[in-house]
C-alpha cells in the first residue's frame, strides 16, 4: 500500500488476471493464498515485464527482496532472482545501469544455487534444470571477452549439476581465449 500510488494499483488490476477478480491484490490484504509471499511476488512480477509498465516490476522486485530471510524457501528465492534477471536483462541497453542490474540478478541467483539445487533434488526427482543466472552471466562474460571467468563459471555450474551446454561453452571460450 505504501510503495504504489493509485495509478500503479489500477495498472496492477488491469494487467493481472485473478480468478476471482478481487481487489485484494491492491488493497493490502490477501486472505487466502496457498503460495508463500515470495512465490506470490515472483509470479506477479512477470505480469509487468512490458516496457511501458516495467517500472512496476522493479517496485515489486524491491518489495519482494525485503521479504527474503533465513526461513525463505530456496526455490522461491531462485525463481524470484530468475524473474528479476528477466526484467533487468530486457533493460540492459535501455537503462544506464541496466547491464549491472542484470549481472547482479545473475549473481544473486548463483549465490543461492547450492540451496536451490538441494531443494530441487529433494522436491523433484531427476536431473537439475537449466539455471538462468549461470547461463546469462556466462553469455555476458563471453561477449565481454572475459573467457577465463566464463570458463570458471561454466565449470561451477556443471559441477553443481545444472543442465546446460557447459562443455561446449567451455570449449568455445578456450578456443577464443587462444586467438
Amino acid at each position: 500500500m505504501n510503495e504504489l500510488n493509485d495509478k500503479e494499483r489500477k495498472i496492477i488490476l488491469n494487467n493481472h488476471s485473478l480468478m476471482d477478480s478481487e481487489n485484494s491484490i491492491i488493497e493490502g490484504e490477501i486472505y487466502s493464498n496457498s503460495q508463500t509471499r515470495l512465490h506470490f511476488f515472483w509470479g506477479l512480477i512477470g505480469w509487468f515485464n512490458k516496457p511501458e509498465i516495467r517500472y512496476i516490476a522493479y517496485k515489486l522486485i524491491e518489495k519482494a527482496e525485503t521479504l527474503i530471510d533465513k526461513n525463505s524457501d530456496p526455490l522461491d528465492i531462485h525463481f524470484l532472482y530468475g524473474t528479476k534477471l528477466e526484467v533487468c536483462y530486457k533493460d540492459r541497453d535501455l537503462r544506464s545501469n541496466g547491464l549491472e542490474l542484470a549481472i547482479k540478478a545473475c549473481e544473486q541467483q548463483i549465490e543461492n544455487s547450492p540451496a536451490a539445487a538441494t531443494a530441487f533434488k529433494k522436491q523433484y526427482s531427476g536431473d537439475l534444470p537449466a539455471h538462468k543466472g549461470y547461463y546469462q552471466l556466462a553469455i555476458i562474460l563471453e561477449k565481454q571477452k572475459r573467457y577465463s571467468e566464463a570458463i570458471s563459471l561454466c565449470e561451477k555450474a556443471k559441477f553443481q549439476g545444472w543442465a546446460g551446454d557447459w562443455d561446449k561453452r567451455i570449449e568455445r571460450c578456450n578456443k577464443r581465449a587462444k586467438v
